[in-house]
């Protein structure tokens, strides 16, 4: 008996464990760019959003007050930088306040998405 418990006991142990190291395998947002809430110059040219490991793919768009979409394509990694997803706006842009959408696929498979919103001046 006392042997069917210590197997449980590092059966159960292990099983938490490979869930932790799961869980700490998924990318967490580590900076964006312009920062959330903030107002920066209509001069703006692109968007970017770095996460704290590797991803596979991902998209970044961003959308006027109106919910049109003012980025140039759906964005996409960054080709010198594997954990930063970037789009590029369109010229002309009006000040106001604008929504960067995001989703990406991190290296584990584990797929997830979030926004942010910042103004134009």
């Amino acid at each position: 008996m006392k042997r069917l418990i210590t197997i449980t006991t590092v059966a159960l142990a292990l099983v938490a464990i490979v869930g932790a190291t799961a869980a700490w395998a998924h990318v967490g947002v580590a900076s964006r760019s312009p920062r959330p809430g903030s107002t920066v110059s209509k001069s703006l040219k692109t968007v970017k959003i770095t996460f704290t490991g590797s991803i596979r793919r991902g998209t970044l768009k961003v959308y006027n007050a109106n919910g049109v979409k003012v980025s140039n394509g759906t964005g996409g990694r960054d080709p010198r930088n594997i954990r930063r997803l970037v789009t590029s706006l369109k010229t002309g842009l009006r000040a106001g306040r604008f929504t960067a959408r995001w989703t990406c696929t991190a290296a584990d498979g584990h797929r997830e998405h979030g926004y942010w919103r910042f103004r134009l001046s």
